[in-house]
């Protein structure tokens, strides 16, 4: 019975003799839905792009793992044992910094920055160091006896004066200040500042946007400055590619007991994933409400047949034929609309996302962003769910089409049309 429904659909949608009108209207339809469904997958797979793309740059410019203390804001060197932290399954590399917020000033120009001074390992676990990583200068925080700063973009526009833009040597000393923490006179309240200076050694690139405002200079530098001798405000570590980011950071937090606290990167930015995730479902239903409004021509493509074969469901009633039969034929019909619009969008869309993922032939843009082209990822997951919803909206459209125009008669002379 199934299949002998199928067949009257496929007849009556590829009937000859409504070629003209019907079978015009139901290609639109499908049409229509294959292009809301092309731009459904090029859109999600363009938003997971720029999400992989943030994530990526997350996985370069901070740390996998940061274990800080439960209360204050440093801790003694020696207060947890590195040795044994460095044992923990999936732990490669492991670092210690100290980070205050300060004013940098240069010739006059002030910007607030957070100052995080880092030990010799702490390329080992962010790879701050890695080539691209550099808009100009070099990763060189200690040369010698001197010890130099490294500075994120935004604090790097302090450095636009000219002829020295881009070029380090020419630099005066960049000035730190940051507030004591000791008692201060309330006559002298230029006290309450201490200050250093520093030279400057590089400019990390753009991609390292959440350390636009940072300084980074050698750990031991930035304690003596900070009068904080020996203390840290965390510790960075870095797992294996292969390891379990969650489990890793347990682990780490039973061994080293309820004095510290160890957060992943996800957790250090919850706020930020979870929108990101609340904002692509946000797209995914403005762009299902598109669809939506696409997939109303099979309203229409509907009513027209139905009127057509008014002649073709008399006589089905009166051989017998049940109205569930007849309303399958027409439920397949509307099936086979969006069916249609959905393979061919579902098929346009990949190949278009594809292109654009291997040859990149759209171009961002301006020369500012991070990336050439617009960075593109396909995810199964956003294909099935796109094909899913929109077969959905058609089903339930044809179902209330079927409603309101297939005849409950169980007779010839009862049907009305």
């Amino acid at each position: 019975m199934k299949n002998l429904s199928l067949l009257f659909a496929r007849r009556y949608l590829h009937s000859a003799k409504s070629l003209s009108v019907i079978n015009t209207t139901a290609t639109v339809s499908s049409v229509a839905i294959g292009v809301a469904v092309a731009a459904m997958v090029i859109l999600l797979s363009v938003y997971n792009g720029f999400d992989n793309l943030v994530q990526r740059i997350d996985t370069t410019t901070e740390a996998d793992i940061v274990v800080s203390p439960a209360k204050g804001r440093y801790f003694a060197e020696g207060a947890i044992d590195t040795t044994a932290l460095s044992c923990v399954e999936g732990v490669e590399a492991i670092a210690g910094y100290i980070e205050e917020s300060v004013m940098a000033e240069y010739k006059g120009r002030r910007l607030f920055g957070t100052l995080r001074g880092v030990d010799e390992a702490y390329t080992d676990v962010v790879g701050l160091a890695d080539e691209g990583m550099m808009w100009y200068g070099k990763w060189q925080l200690s040369l010698g006896n001197y010890r130099r700063a490294v500075v994120g973009r935004g604090i790097d526009d302090l450095f636009a004066d000219g002829y020295s833009v881009k070029n380090p040597t020419l630099h005066d000393p960049l000035t730190l200040f940051a507030l004591r923490a000791e008692s201060i006179s309330p006559l002298l309240p230029i006290s309450a500042l201490r200050s250093k200076t520093i030279r400057h050694a590089g400019t990390l690139s753009e991609s390292a946007t959440s350390l636009s405002g940072h300084i980074f200079t050698s750990l031991d530098w930035a304690q003596e400055f900070l009068a904080k001798p020996e203390r840290v405000s965390a510790i960075a570590i870095r797992v294996t590619k292969r390891a379990n980011l969650e489990k890793v950071c347990g682990d780490i937090e039973e061994l080293l007991g309820e004095d510290f606290v160890a957060a992943t990167r996800y957790e250090r930015n919850e706020v930020t994933y979870k929108a990101t995730k609340l904002e692509k479902w946000g797209v995914f239903f403005i762009l299902l409400l598109v669809t939506i409004i696409a997939s109303a021509t099979i309203i229409g493509s509907l009513v027209m047949l139905i009127g057509e074969k008014r002649n073709d469901i008399a006589t089905l009633y009166s051989i017998g034929a049940r109205r569930t039969f007849v309303a399958q034929i027409f439920r397949l019909v509307g099936g086979l609309i969006g069916g249609r619009g959905v393979v061919g969008g579902m098929a346009l869309g990949v190949a278009i996302a594809l292109v654009q993922q291997i040859f990149g032939p759209i171009k961002m843009p301006g020369n500012t962003f991070l990336v050439e082209n617009y960075p593109v990822a396909i995810e199964l997951g956003d294909i099935v769910g796109i094909a899913v919803a929109v077969m959905a909206v058609c089903l339930l459209l044809t179902q209330f089409t079927i409603n309101r125009m297939i005849p409950k008669a169980t007779k010839p002379d009862e049907v009305r049309l």
